[in-house]
């Protein structure tokens, strides 16, 4: 989760405690613990620090955290899987390993920018690369632009890189979601764990509408909301509805269900008014405080 810099915060609507450190380690860009407590176990950047990834000991596909939950609505918004995924920012591997279980022919590329991240994400959280599921350690930005060059085409993007006290400033642009937009295939999503409130959720909101126009809004519980966009334009809420319908058998796995997150699906007001975020102009870290 880490394509940038770090990932995306976790709600905290999960009540479970985390009492013991099992493994610690600084790498060049943070302090990277693995806390357990209560049949959990989760990757924090420093003691005090939001989970950016959890597990349920013993129900590895099970998604913990709200945010995870919330990425999934993506799947919604096409009928069928997406044969192509790309993600930005890996953490402990959660979202991938969870598509893998759901569909093990999807070819998923990930994008992290701490080695020691996805050591970690190896050696306690079950990730597991194969010959359709490939790590790549790299700056997330740099590695579109090398995708772009290679003609890369992807069903599904998700974007996972930011952090409650931290952006990579120009992962949050108009030039840089061009650049993704331009690797999603036709009627290819883009999914991306942002922030349900504050002066930044008004300019990140701006910015995406900027490039896709239209979005949905899923919020999750503790603060997190995923922003959804398709290449050429959103389906109506309906055929949303009817194609998550297509989703839960295979979802229940995962413990998801439509259930639950199509009463939190909500189309994302116009942000009028409000400046858009460029490689020019990208004070999203002021914005953030």
């Amino acid at each position: 989760m880490t394509a940038g810099a770090s990932s995306a915060a976790a709600g905290q609507g999960e009540q479970f405690v985390l009492t013991d450190t099992v493994y610690q380690q600084k790498s060049l860009y943070r302090n990277i613990l693995v806390r357990e407590g209560e049949g959990y176990r989760c990757m924090q950047f420093g003691r005090f620090q939001a989970r950016q990834t959890c597990i349920q000991i013993g129900q590895p596909h099970r998604l913990v955290l709200n945010y995870t939950r919330g990425l999934f609505t993506a799947l919604y918004l096409a009928p069928q899987p997406p044969r192509r995924v790309l993600i930005l920012g890996l953490g402990g591997g959660v979202m991938p390993m969870a598509l893998r279980a759901v569909d093990a022919n999807m070819h998923i590329d990930t994008v992290e920018l701490d080695p020691a991240v996805l050591a970690v994400a190896r050696s306690h959280f079950g990730y597991r690369e194969d010959a359709r599921l490939r790590s790549h350690v790299d700056d997330a930005r740099v590695f579109v632009r090398k995708q772009r060059r290679a003609a890369a085409v992807y069903d599904l993007v998700l974007i996972d890189a930011f952090d409650r006290d931290y952006i990579p400033e120009h992962l949050l642009t108009r030039e840089f979601l061009h650049e993704v937009q331009s690797l999603l295939a036709p009627q290819g999503v883009l999914a991306a764990n942002t922030f349900a409130a504050g002066t930044l959720a008004q300019h990140e909101a701006a910015t995406y509408q900027a490039v896709f126009g239209q979005l949905y809004n899923v919020d999750m519980q503790g603060g997190n909301r995923i922003m959804l966009a398709r290449r050429d334009g959103l389906p109506p809420l309906p055929e949303v509805q009817k194609n998550a319908a297509l989703w839960d058998e295979r979802l229940a796995l995962l413990g998801l269900s439509s259930r639950d997150l199509l009463p939190r699906f909500a189309q994302q007001p116009s942000a009028t008014g409000v400046r858009v975020l460029t490689d020019q102009y990208s004070p999203s870290n002021l914005l953030l405080r």
